[in-house]
């Protein structure tokens, strides 16, 4: 658990650390801040040829040993980036997705394996901590780095802390490996094998199409916070990180309170409901995102947004991994990210224009109600689907 959660903690740094850097990037490419959101777009993109092609990784390779390549492919996007010409920003970018899709599938692999099911949305969700958690590191370390030694530091910071975790799987790689089938193929003969299965399923079709929307509003949140604030609210560069910091810590939090709830209330889909009720309030409430909001408001506002739209993917996942043949529970976690990912594409993008057809953070965060809505829809259907 602990190799695990450090290895999706640095890298979930790594995506995010552009993001909380992307005033001083854009000044240095000369151009409008406001097209971060292609850049993490193209990380998800990379993320799902990976989910895609590559779903058969963990069978034939080992969990331990695909997760390690992942977060090798991850530390080389990250030393691309580093490369003096904006096209490296998306071809690093895009092998950043390439390593991270291997990530999740892998670990979780792993995590069904050794976890007793009564605990399992518990343990998933600490699990899935590590992404906020990396996104606090992103918004504390990166900035700071920016201010003092430019955004290159940054990077390279995060490029060390990938590798340290590399050595650390090695220490258990033999055992936790002992399941693997070196006769599997590591193409995956139908790509969308793993999306099709979950598609044919309501109850998980109507779920992982809630978790892509909650997907979108999560990165919009996490990918835009620091730039609405320089460019709305005049912040400085340190001090908008603060923001992204909440974000994150209230997505942690969110995380693993929403796992505990659910392993109570043994209920995913009413849990996720009232959760996406919440976060329509909370992208209705961004309408008053405005140079004149106190700083204790834009905390609470985007505390709101933060935690709301980034507590499911533990539980989800965890459903999907119980529900899923046996042996294939990577296969239909890799299914599962496939769809809850083009929420992280296409947001992030339709975000970017939104902002530029009305020159409006507020409006931009506040049209994010309309996902939150699809996914409080989705998740009282596969309710009634129960029943």
């Amino acid at each position: 658990m602990l190799a695990l959660l450090a290895g999706h903690s640095f890298a979930s740094m790594s995506t995010l650390v552009l993001p909380a850097v992307a005033p001083a990037v854009a000044l240095d490419y000369g151009f409008d801040p406001s097209l971060i959101g292609y850049q993490i777009s193209t990380v998800s993109l990379g993320m799902m040829v990976t989910l895609t092609l590559l779903g058969n990784t963990t069978r034939r390779y080992g969990a331990a040993r695909t997760n390690q390549l992942g977060h090798t492919l991850v530390a080389i996007g990250m030393l691309i980036l580093l490369l003096p010409w904006s096209a490296f920003l998306v071809i690093g970018s895009l092998v950043i997705g390439l390593g991270y899709g291997m990530i999740t599938p892998s670990a979780s692999h792993l995590l069904m394996r050794y976890t007793p099911p009564e605990r399992r949305s518990t343990v998933f969700s600490i699990h899935q901590v590590g992404i906020p958690a990396g996104g606090i590191l992103a918004a504390l370390i990166a900035p700071a780095v920016t201010v003092y030694a430019g955004w290159r530091w940054a990077i390279l910071i995060s490029v060390v802390l990938i590798i340290s975790v590399v050595a650390l799987m090695q220490r258990g790689r033999r055992d936790w490996d002992d399941d693997r089938d070196r006769n599997a193929p590591v193409i995956t003969a139908n790509p969308m094998a793993g999306a099709v299965a979950i598609w044919r399923l309501p109850q998980l079709r109507l779920a992982t199409i809630a978790g892509g929307c909650f997907s979108w509003v999560q990165f919009c949140t996490a990918t835009f916070a620091v730039v609405a604030c320089v460019t709305t609210l005049d912040m400085n560069l340190v001090l908008a990180g603060t923001v992204l910091t909440v974000v994150q810590i209230a997505s942690a939090g969110g995380r693993v309170l929403i796992g505990w709830i659910v392993d109570r209330v043994q209920d995913t889909a009413r849990v996720l409901a009232w959760n996406a009720a919440l976060l329509m309030l909370g992208a209705i409430a961004a309408l008053v995102f405005n140079p004149g909001l106190p700083l204790p408001a834009v905390y609470v506002l985007f505390a709101v947004l933060g935690g709301a739209s980034g507590c499911w993917p533990g539980a989800l996942l965890a459903e999907v991994g119980r529900l899923a043949p046996p042996g294939q529970v990577s296969l239909a976690i890799s299914g599962s990210l496939v769809i809850t990912n083009v929420g992280k594409f296409a947001g992030p993008i339709l975000f970017a224009n939104i902002y530029v057809l009305t020159h409006s953070y507020s409006l931009a965060f506040a049209t994010l109600v309309v996902p939150a809505a699809v996914a409080l829809y989705c998740l009282l259907a596969a309710r009634r689907g129960t029943r």
